[in-house]
Formats: structure tokens, sequence, C-alpha cells
């Protein structure tokens, strides 16, 4: 893949099919794994899309303190899982989906989430350091 964009594309698409098919009922591991690596591909693409628009400081400023990269990144991907988690409440209990939720299955869908956006911002600080700042493409990696 050549960016976060293509990334977060295809996990989307990964979680739509799997919806769609009913993947998630195949493997008890599997709706967490979703859960886990979406958020975080999106959180990291609305990070660059935020820093290249200039409403968030890039991951290659290197005023920032190291720790604020996976912050912001888990911020973002909490944000997504829970918007994810409301959609999941609409399809269920508003247009009568057949999706397993549960109080149970929500928290820890948030909590696949959380995680697998902070796993994406550590990934996210450490390439960012590796890179040199470019004026050209600030926000990008």
């Amino acid at each position: 893949m050549r960016s976060p964009a293509d990334a977060a594309s295809v996990a989307l698409t990964w979680a739509t099919w799997s919806s769609v098919f009913h993947w998630y009922r195949v493997v008890d591991w599997y709706d967490t794994a979703v859960h886990s690596v979406t958020p975080g591909t999106v959180a990291v693409t609305l990070q660059l899309l935020l820093a290249r628009a200039r409403l968030l400081p890039s991951p290659r400023d290197r005023t920032l303190r190291r720790s604020a990269v996976p912050l912001i990144t888990t911020a973002l991907g909490a944000t997504v899982a829970s918007l994810w988690e409301m959609y999941e409440w609409l399809a269920t209990d508003v247009f009568g989906a057949h999706l397993r939720v549960g109080y149970e299955d929500t928290v820890a869908d948030m909590a696949a989430g959380v995680a697998g956006s902070l796993a994406a911002g550590l990934i996210l600080a450490w390439r960012s350091a590796r890179a040199s700042p470019r004026p050209s493409e600030d926000g990008d990696l």
C-alpha cells in the first residue's frame, strides 16, 4: 500500500464486506481484529489529513513531544470507534439489522478500537521520527 489512506480504504472495505457476508459470526476473534485495525488505520489517515489542512501539527514536527502523536491518533481512533458503535446501534435498534451487539460486545469493540489506534499511533510516531521533515509534504508520510 502506498499511503495510510490506501490502508484505511482497504480496512473500511474489509469491514463492510465482513458485515455483508456475516464473517463476524464465523470466528470469535474476527470481530475484535476488524474493530482493532479499522479505527487505527482511519485515525492515522485523519491525523495526516488534518495535519495537511494545518488543523493539527504534523507528526514530523520536531517541537512535539514524542507522546503527542500516539495520543492524537488514539483520540481520533476512539472517536472513530465510538461512531462505529453508534452506527451498529442505529442499524440494529432503528433499522432492524441483525448484528451481534450488546453491552459486552460494544465495550470490547471500543477497547479494541482504542488499542488498535494506540498501536497505529506508535507506528506513526516511529515512522515520523525516522523521516526527515520536508516542507512540501508537511503532514504526509
